[in-house]
């Protein structure tokens, strides 16, 4: 993939560029989708398979993003699997906020027995 496709317009059956989180949208229709970051393009693009499926400028440009229509033969994610990522998805928050508590307590503990200074 040349770098002029990620920054360029896409071609017909591409949504129009809109602004805003993208996360959401892109759950909905390309669930199977996963994202690549392009740092010092600014983009980030998501992947279903090896097709391109959505673009998503950030950084100095305008925040802006476009995502590939549906296919016809589109079906939404089954709600089993639908359940599934939900439930990792807080698993993995949960790991997250447990870890900064942790980390919290123990930069509390360092600084409680550190030596304040004389006031002068």
């Amino acid at each position: 993939m040349r770098d002029s496709e990620l920054i360029e317009r896409p071609g017909k059956g591409w949504t129009p560029w809109k602004e805003g989180p993208l996360d959401l949208e892109i759950d909905r229709v390309w669930w199977a989708a996963r994202c690549l970051h392009f740092a010092k393009l600014n983009v980030s693009c998501w992947f279903d398979g090896s097709d391109l499926v959505a673009i998503e400028h950030w950084g100095y440009r305008r925040p802006k993003w476009t995502m590939k229509l549906k296919p016809k033969d589109w079906q939404p994610l089954p709600e089993v699997y639908r359940i599934a990522r939900e439930e990792e998805q807080a698993a993995a928050l949960e790991r997250i906020r447990a870890k900064q508590a942790v980390n919290r307590a123990r930069v509390l503990k360092l600084t409680e027995r550190r030596p304040t200074p004389a006031p002068e």
